[in-house]
């Protein structure tokens, strides 16, 4: 049995020298350190360690969130360890240590389950909102494509056209859009100029 540490930091102002002297009076006889952000928990070194422990291993960290912000990647990550056999220990949370394997320990994680399925149906739901909301607004079409042009551009656009100034060409590399869209444009405004990047847009034969 090995027992190995964890630390982290966000930023490099930041001081971990507490928590490794933590995980050594610990036992950790090795202890990996990460200066990263918890938003992701596809960090290097915390996958490279994951990756190399064994049955019968240890991982010890300071606390919880030292594996990662999110509640249901932390408990991913977590639930693979005791699935390959390697037990876990927080030192800040000691309910948390599946070295114990006692009635506590198991309902506590249990009941970190419950939460972490919360947080995924929350952020599910504020997706769906969010998707909603820009449809609404007419940010997206069809299913989920953004519109070329909003409602300003559109007017500018036609502004431009009737004001017979550029060719369809210029109008397309001003407002980047393809020629196709500008058509469809030109033509639901009533607009219909002559497909001849020669003439004049705005100005119907």
């Amino acid at each position: 049995m090995a027992v190995f540490g964890y630390a982290r930091v966000s930023t490099r102002d930041q001081n971990m020298d507490f928590q490794n002297a933590a995980l050594r009076a610990a036992g950790a006889g090795r202890i990996v350190t990460e200066v990263a952000s918890g938003k992701c928990m596809d960090r290097p070194q915390l996958q490279q360690l994951l990756t190399g422990l064994e049955a019968g291993d240890v991982l010890l960290i300071w606390k919880l969130d030292r594996l990662g912000r999110s509640l249901s990647g932390v408990l991913s990550t977590l639930e693979a360890l005791a699935a390959r056999g390697v037990a876990y220990r927080s030192l800040s949370e000691p309910m948390i240590d599946s070295t114990k394997d006692d009635h506590l320990s198991r309902a506590l994680v249990g009941v970190l389950a419950v939460f972490a399925q919360l947080e995924r149906d929350i952020i599910r739901e504020r997706v769906r909102e969010g998707v909603a909301i820009a449809k609404a607004q007419g940010k997206m079409q069809g299913r989920g494509r953004p519109k070329a042009l909003g409602t300003l551009d559109e007017r500018a656009l036609l502004a431009e056209a009737h004001g017979g100034e550029r060719t369809v060409s210029d109008l397309c590399r001003r407002f980047r859009i393809s020629r196709t869209t500008y058509y469809r444009l030109a033509n639901a405004s009533g607009d219909r100029p002559r497909h001849d990047e020669r003439e004049e847009v705005g100005h119907a034969p």
